[in-house]
């Protein structure tokens, strides 16, 4: 079992806030592991181009049919139980990807961020970056794919994001400023400190 950092798994739907909230955790010491980058490497491991989306979409079905369907989560523990700083985890999609962080670590905390779709998209549209939908119907598209984790069928939303973001031990309301996000992590944090108990459906 992982003891005594704190462990923190950020979810939220696209344009939610993780990356600014990842940059914050950084700045205060975290470690952060992204579950995507832990994608990315063991498909240039394997000499699979994230440019072929058919070759990536078949190499993970394969992985999580060997492996199991918290596949990644399984990676990530292996980079966690090396680390002593307290850790920041970004891209769980699945309840799958959660019960296993929680079987294996003994005080994780998910943190979900919420924001209506209108005002998401909006952040992704300023973002700009590459693989980012440029119309809403491209962002419905990605909404309903981060919905079932990343997998194909559809029966999987039961146990997507949207499920994780139910079982969170803080809820933060991500529809005002930067500096409200920010103070409402550090309020997270000091409240994880004080007590080192889950406040499940807190919210902020």
């Amino acid at each position: 079992m992982v003891k005594k950092q704190i462990i923190l798994a950020v979810v939220g739907l696209p344009g939610s806030g993780k990356s600014i909230v990842a940059e914050m955790l950084k700045k205060k010491g975290f470690e952060v592991i992204e579950l995507g980058d832990i994608w990315r490497e063991l498909l240039k491991k394997n000499n699979i181009p994230r440019s072929d989306p058919v070759a990536a979409r078949e190499f993970t079905r394969k992985l999580r049919e060997k492996y199991g369907k918290d596949v990644y989560a399984r990676y990530a523990l292996r980079k966690i139980r090396k680390r002593r700083a307290e850790i920041a985890i970004m891209g769980v999609r699945s309840t799958y990807e959660m019960y296993y962080f929680r079987r294996h670590i003994k005080h994780i905390r998910i943190v979900a961020l919420l924001a209506p779709m209108s005002v998401r998209f909006r952040r992704l549209k300023r973002r700009g970056k590459p693989e980012d939908p440029k119309t809403l119907k491209g962002f419905r598209w990605l909404e309903q794919r981060e919905k079932r984790g990343f997998m194909k069928a559809k029966s999987e939303e039961k146990h997507g994001v949207m499920h994780v973001i139910r079982e969170a031990d803080f809820v933060i309301a991500n529809t005002a400023s930067i500096e409200k996000l920010k103070e409402n992590i550090t309020d997270v944090i000091a409240t994880i400190r004080r007590s080192g108990n889950a406040h499940k459906g807190k919210k902020l």
